[in-house]
């Protein structure tokens, strides 16, 4: 297995996968007229390679912008982990957002109820 890794644009977030220290990024803005382009080669990496992760993945993610499009591709990848944690692999989310941004912050408690992953909510002090 190779990490991933997707350079951050105006409009797209930094993504990565590490797999020497099992750490999953996505960090920035998220607003992008295309993307599709941004997330699904990333969703098809993990459909064909998360079945061989061996240990503990922590999934970090951090939005300054996120427009609704994203947010259900974010949502998919959130499917697709909940998966994995379900067939015993080990799975932990961060939902980092900034302490004076409700509608982000609101957006991982909705994920929260909507996913059975273990989800902490971290505000991060401007």
């Amino acid at each position: 297995m190779e990490s991933i890794y997707v350079k951050k644009t105006k409009k797209t977030p930094l993504i990565s996968l590490d797999l020497t220290e099992n750490i999953f990024q996505i960090k920035g803005p998220s607003f992008s007229e295309d993307i599709l382009s941004v997330y699904d080669p990333v969703i098809s990496w993990m459909n064909e390679n998360l079945p061989q992760l061996e240990n503990e993945l922590t999934c970090e993610l951090y939005f300054t912008v996120l427009n609704s499009a994203s947010h259900k591709k974010i949502f998919q990848i959130l499917i697709i982990l909940n998966g994995f944690m379900d067939r015993g692999k080990k799975i932990k989310i961060k939902w980092y957002y900034d302490e004076d941004d409700e509608d982000i912050m609101e957006m991982g408690e909705d994920l929260t109820e909507l996913i059975n992953l273990p989800f902490d909510l971290v505000p991060i002090a401007n």
